[in-house]
């Protein structure tokens, strides 16, 4: 776990190796299992596409989308991840990157958010939040809890007690 965190804090930095990408898979897995679904990680070659799918009780299969890079991630692998949903008839799902994404990925997301087609971006620095509150030894602060919940809502200080 902490190589695996090394690499990504670099990866955040546009440094480093990309040698644990089978562990990311795993651990991303994980994370959703922590948070209480079920998760399963696919082969580790002709996949598809997808890495990790999520039984989700609302949404049914929800792919999830590795990428273990120091590069940021473009709209070609986004546009991949919507290409495959469409085959298999799903409508929701995450890309996940140990970096950061294009500024045309956003773009390309409301785009196809209006076709149906929900795909949840998770950078390097979400993903790392993520990490430590699914595998931390200690209670976490409503900070962390909010770094990885990313709220449209935006609290007022006065309401909660931060």
């Amino acid at each position: 776990m902490a190589a695996l965190e090394s690499e990504i804090e670099a990866h955040l930095l546009g440094r480093g190796s990309s040698t644990a990408w089978a562990a990311l898979e795993d651990v991303t897995k994980g994370v959703f299992r922590e948070f209480g679904y079920d998760a399963r990680v696919t082969a580790r070659s002709k996949d598809g596409g997808i890495d990790v799918i999520v039984d989700h009780n609302d949404h049914g299969d929800v792919y999830a989308q590795v990428k273990h890079t120091k590069n940021k991630v473009g709209v070609r692998v986004l546009r991949e991840l919507i290409g495959t949903m469409a085959i298999n008839g799903a409508t929701n799902s995450l890309l996940v990157t140990s970096s950061h994404f294009t500024r045309g990925v956003t773009k390309e997301q409301a785009l196809a958010a209006q076709r149906g087609f929900v795909v949840e971006l998770v950078d390097g620095g979400r993903l790392l939040a993520s990490l430590n509150l699914a595998y931390r030894r200690s209670p976490p602060t409503i900070a962390e809890v909010m770094a990885v919940a990313k709220p449209t809502v935006e609290l007022i200080r006065g309401e909660v007690d931060i």
